[in-house]
């Protein structure tokens, strides 16, 4: 086992996560501008072709049904919007920066972190779309980034990360088990990624409180639907590690901030809901190929 706080200071001091992509900065700048012009961002997606080609090929899936194929940056700005296409190909580059780094041998523990971030995303936008629209398009980048913490631990401390399942299939709680063999919480791991590479403070909270959103003190609506998200698709079979076999939304603390927030919430039916949430969680097929292909 490594011992208490290295593994943060292994990422502290791995060389290739100093810095991010050149232009995943320059999108993560753009994401918080208010100014961002579409053909500054076209121009910025267009430097690195393998981000532009992934961004095409995930528009032009069946989960848009786009009648016309866009074949085009500047096309799919059109389409989906500046913000919906800067979010999945700041999401992608950094995504791409981690492949790079990837062992054969993690190959399982690879795929189903892929498989849950994809899930996550797709059914934290959904659900977001019922709340709050305008923040349909962050909530998905951040629930596609909320575990990258876990991701670092794949990457820099596989023998241990395998440790660490062996806890998880035992019953130990997740910060537990992850704090016995790595010394610190993914979410901690994650937080200090994201404040090294200037991610937009909206993601770096769903990356630090996804797991506890009732300790979020800003950014409670993107937190709450990620966390919501994350339960239901460990629910759903795209697991990774906390081992979710009941969930009774009606119970979870980030349910109730929401229903609190949008009062309508507490009216539905919670099971036609959750069926309702469960359609978009098999559109994350598409999204999947598109992080993972090469």
């Amino acid at each position: 086992m490594t011992q208490p706080s290295t593994f943060l200071e292994t990422v502290q001091n791995t060389e290739w996560l100093m810095a991010p992509p050149r232009v995943v900065t320059r999108l993560m700048e753009l994401l918080q501008s208010d100014r961002a012009h579409w053909q500054e961002i076209a121009q910025t997606i267009e430097t690195e072709p393998a981000i532009a080609s992934r961004i095409l090929k995930l528009v032009n899936s069946p989960f848009y049904g786009l009648q016309v194929p866009i074949s085009s940056i500047p096309q799919a700005l059109v389409f989906l919007g500046s913000v919906a296409v800067t979010s999945i190909a700041a999401a992608v580059g950094i995504f791409s920066r981690m492949m790079i780094k990837s062992q054969p041998e993690a190959a399982e523990q690879l795929q189903r972190f892929w498989w849950h971030s994809a899930c996550t995303a797709f059914v934290a936008k959904a659900l977001a779309r019922q709340l709050d629209p305008s923040l349909a398009d962050q909530i998905f980048t951040a629930a596609l980034l909320h575990d990258i913490g876990k991701l670092l631990m794949i990457q820099l401390a596989l023998p241990q990360y395998r440790e660490l399942e062996q806890l998880l299939l035992l019953g130990e709680p997740e910060s537990r088990a992850e704090r016995t063999i790595f010394g610190t919480t993914h979410e901690e791991a994650g937080d200090l990624l994201a404040q090294r590479w200037h991610f937009p403070d909206p993601i770096r909270t769903v990356i630090s409180y996804h797991s506890t959103p009732q300790e979020t003190p800003r950014f409670h609506t993107h937190v709450c639907v990620v966390r919501i998200a994350d339960l239901l698709c460990e629910l759903w079979g795209a697991s990774l590690g906390e081992g979710v076999h009941r969930l009774l939304l009606t119970e979870q603390p980030a349910w109730r901030i929401l229903t609190e927030k949008f009062p309508h919430l507490s009216g539905i039916d919670v099971a036609t809901f959750t069926l309702n949430m469960e359609q978009h969680f098999h559109d994350a097929a598409a999204l999947l190929q598109t992080l993972v292909s090469q």
